[in-house]
Formats: C-alpha cells, structure tokens, sequence
C-alpha cells in the first residue's frame, strides 16, 4: 500500500465496478500525484488502467506540497468522494490527530473539510482510549503557519488534436465566466441606479458642489472601467456636460469641481457647458501612491470656478491650497473640503451633485443620496 493510500482497498466487487466502469468511459478523475511521481489520489484508477492495459491517464502534479500536507489533502479527498460510512469517516479524522495533536479541532476540519464538531467528538473519544496525546494548549489560526496552497498542473494531451480540444474547452469556459460577470455587473448597475432622478431646476444654487463619475476610455492602471460600475453608474463627456447646470445656477455663483489627471481637459469642457469660467484649483493629497501610465497618481484637484460678481471668501480666511489627508473608500472625498465651502458660504444655500454622504443644511443630488 502507498504511503499516502489512506484507506483501505477496495473490495473485489467495488473495484471490479470501477475497473467496468473505466473500460466503458475512461479515467473521469485525474489522478494526482507529487513531483516525484508519488500517487496522492487514485490508486484503484491506475491499478484498474494498468490491468486494462491503459498506458496513460488524466492526471493531475501537485508542487509544494509537505509530507504533511499530501496526507491532509489525500484524506481530504478521500472525505469528499469515497461512500465511506460513519466509522471510516472518523478513523481519517483519528489518523490526522494522531498526526497533528497540537492543531485545533477547527483547523484540523478546516484542512479535512468536515464539520468541526464531529472532529471535537473524534478527539474527546480517541483521547479518552489513549490513542491520541491530550494536548493542553493547542495552535490557533493566529500562530499556527498556513497550510501552503498547493499548484495544480493539468494533464494535456500532447497530439494536435488533445491541444485543439484543450483550446475549444477553455475558450467555452471563458465565454461562460464573461457572461456571468456581465449579468453579475448588470445586475448591480441596475441596483445602484435605481436612486437617480430628474434633476430638478426649479431651485437656482450660488454655491454648486460636484463630482462627476467619469467613464475611463483606458481606464487606470489595475482597474477597469467595468470595475468603476461596479461602484455606481458613470458617465460620457457628452452626457455630463449635457446636464441642466447652468439653469441650475444662480447668475452669481461659485462652482467646486472634482477633476482627475486624466480627466482635466474634459473638465473645462464641462465648465463651459455648465456656464462658468475657471478661476483657481486646490490639490487634495492623499498621501498614497497609486498607479498610473505616466506617473503614479497621489492627487486630485478640486478646480473653482465662477460665474457672474460672487465674491471671493473672506480675506484671511482663504484655506492652502493643498491639503494633505490618506484616502478612504472608493472616490470619498474628505469632508474638509465641504466644511470648508460652508465657511466660505455660511448664508448662502448649496447643492451638491452626485453626492454620496449628504451633509445638514444641503441639498444633495444623487444615486446615492438616499437620506437627502
């Protein structure tokens, strides 16, 4: 018997089963093996080809793998396909305590993937018969080393015609991945966009606050504009400077404006849009380096823009303009710069587009504005 045969044979009947069953279909389940050619998983598979006279079989390397972590995952495998009854079940589940004592009964389930209490049952019995050491202190997921996770190499078939099979599977495979990730992305749009609604002109704002979800055309570096949408809705150039802004503001008014790098140009092109003309930009630095085609993002600026004789903040009062403070979740923007447009405006009343966190005395506008 191999060494990481963990159960016994067969019985005539069973193998003589398998040994039909193979003759008829072929070897269904790889055989799996170490990098020294050690058989892990399959034993009967391959004494059933060989009587067969079957010269190759699926099969599966594992790498990486300790001496400890072949028996674990062998038992594992045995635990999840063979019709063991309740005895065999917890005899593998012995067979490991014995092995490894000082583990917790969660990590040895984990590892064997049965139910922990049934491993607290096997212990509680063994150790009460002597056959396995009673451990005071056992290692927890917080001390005790992760199990190394194991690389898996598939068997291909090495004529034209096995890599042209391999081909066509796997081409199968990613279209159906693709269209399940499309529904999932879909489905999630559709969710966060049920919030969105007319935006109302009816009300004219001195002071407008706005951060528009741009759609990336090459999106950043590490993320797609796919991965934007999975956060809320974005939008074109065209549909953002399509919005009613400028009969949203009043004849007087200040604009505070999110721009990203890539975005910049397409900025003062909704500015116009929108009626204003650029006056100034503040930098927010958010202390972590990002990524990025040309240089790796640490910034966004926030441009200001005027239209009409709104006057300037306070003399004296006016904030540096760059303000440093580490990034949050996805696109938040840090409240400093809301506080410091209502200390600027304290008198006058302000929207805030796109808005995520609706402050008090605000009007908030959004798909994800609900407490507005």
């Amino acid at each position: 018997m191999s060494k990481y045969q963990v159960l016994p044979d067969l019985s005539a009947e069973d193998f003589s089963a398998l040994k039909a069953d193979i003759s008829a279909r072929g070897v269904l389940v790889p055989v799996e093996y170490d990098e020294d050619g050690s058989i892990l998983d399959g034993h009967h598979r391959v004494r059933a080809c060989e009587e067969l006279g079957l010269a190759d079989w699926p099969r599966f390397i594992r790498k990486g793998l300790s001496e400890a972590d072949k028996r674990v995952h062998a038992r594992q495998l045995n635990l999840a396909r063979r019709h063991l009854n309740r005895e065999q079940k917890r005899d593998l589940i012995a067979a490991q305590l014995r092995e490894t004592p000082e583990k917790s009964n969660r990590q040895v389930a984990e590892g064997l993937g049965v139910d922990h209490k049934t491993v607290s049952a096997v212990r509680a019995e063994r150790e009460e018969l002597g056959e396995i050491p009673q451990v005071t202190v056992r290692q927890g997921k917080i001390n005790y080393p992760a199990t190394r996770k194991p690389i898996r190499t598939a068997f291909v078939d090495p004529t034209p015609e096995g890599q042209k099979e391999a081909l066509a599977t796997a081409k199968e495979i990613r279209a159906e991945k693709a269209a399940a990730s499309r529904t999932e992305r879909l489905d999630k749009i559709a969710e966060i966009s049920k919030g969105n609604r007319e935006l109302d002109v009816s009300a004219r704002y001195p002071v407008i606050y706005a951060d528009p979800p741009w759609r990336y055309e090459n999106p950043p570096i590490g993320a797609t504009s796919r991965a934007i949408e999975n956060h809320y809705p974005t939008m074109t150039l065209e549909e953002i400077c399509a919005m009613p802004v400028g009969q949203l503001a009043a004849d007087d008014a200040i604009l505070y404006l999110w721009a990203t790098a890539p975005k910049l140009a397409e900025c003062f092109d909704v500015i116009r849009a929108w009626g204003f003309d650029y006056r100034t930009h503040m930098v927010w630095d958010k202390e972590k380096i990002g990524m990025g085609y040309h240089a790796r993002n640490q910034h966004e600026l926030l441009l200001i823009c005027k239209r009409g004789n709104i006057p300037p903040p306070s003399p004296g009062t006016q904030p540096a303009s760059v303000y440093r403070e580490a990034r949050g979740a996805h696109s938040a923007k840090p409240t400093f710069f809301a506080e410091m447009i209502e200390a600027a405006y304290p008198g006058l009343s302000k929207i805030e587009l796109f808005c995520r966190s609706p402050r008090p005395g605000w009007i908030a506008w959004g798909n994800q504005a609900d407490a507005a």
